[in-house]
């Protein structure tokens, strides 16, 4: 790792069965990923970001029966997420943040039973909604879907008890922000950047780890209360109107 390696990543690499770690981050590898990588059984980590890498994510990686984190983000992938990664059964980190991603964001991911962090954000999953069905992620701690051209309105998300942090900024998501209270562990919301209306929830102000909430350029109006105050952002949303007898307008 942070070398300046060039080329691409033999294929007899899924010769080596016995290999835990992969760690090739920080080089300037190119050319596509191996499906042999999939025969890597005893393989824990691959981590291979910030390289030049394109092509897909193999299908085969479903197969990686030991390995909890999968750490692919800042190259130049393409193609759909494979829904078959949900069947990874230890799988804790899925980073592919910063590619060239594209198509529906995969339903089946809610079914991976030990995910902790899912970020992808700054692809472009174009006309995709985030899937109602990502509720059903319990062990989440880590969502973020920044800049990834989604679309559709924002899924009730209240169930996942551990969710301390979630960015769904600069995407095209619509309607209101969902009313049921999220997790109390979460520190960061950042829903700015995008078409959302109606009001901000009141249920926000009986969050008490947040730390930072921000919603700035929405189409938001209504009353915010004023027990709102650690680092909120409002700007942008010119009719919302606070709890405030001193400060009663907020443009």
């Amino acid at each position: 790792m942070w070398n300046n390696l060039t080329g691409s990543i033999p294929k007899e690499i899924g010769n080596i069965t016995t290999l835990k770690l992969i760690l090739l981050n920080g080089n300037q590898l190119s050319g596509f990923l191996p499906d042999e990588i999939g025969n890597l059984q005893s393989l824990n980590r691959l981590q291979i970001d910030q390289n030049q890498i394109l092509g897909p994510i193999p299908k085969s990686f479903a197969n990686l029966r030991n390995v909890k984190h999968l750490h692919m983000n800042n190259n130049s992938l393409s193609g759909k997420i494979p829904s078959e990664l949900w069947r990874i059964p230890l799988l804790l980190h899925l980073l592919v943040d910063n590619n060239n991603l594209s198509g529906p964001l995969p339903t089946e991911l809610a079914k991976s039973p030990v995910l902790k962090i899912l970020q992808a954000d700054n692809n472009n999953f174009s006309g995709s909604s985030i899937p109602s069905t990502y509720s059903n992620i319990k062990t989440l701690l880590k969502l973020s879907l920044r800049n990834c051209n989604l679309q559709g309105a924002i899924p009730d998300l209240s169930a996942i008890s551990e969710l301390g942090y979630l960015d769904l900024s600069w995407n095209k998501l619509t309607g209101p922000i969902p009313t049921n209270k999220l997790a109390p562990n979460i520190t960061t919301l950042d829903l700015s950047h995008n078409l959302l209306n109606g009001t901000v929830p009141l249920n926000f102000s009986e969050l008490p780890n947040l730390q930072l909430l921000s919603v700035e350029n929405n189409h938001l109006d209504g009353d915010v209360p004023s027990t709102i105050w650690n680092d909120i952002v409002l700007t942008g949303n010119r009719s919302l109107v606070l709890y405030d007898p001193f400060c009663r307008y907020f443009s």
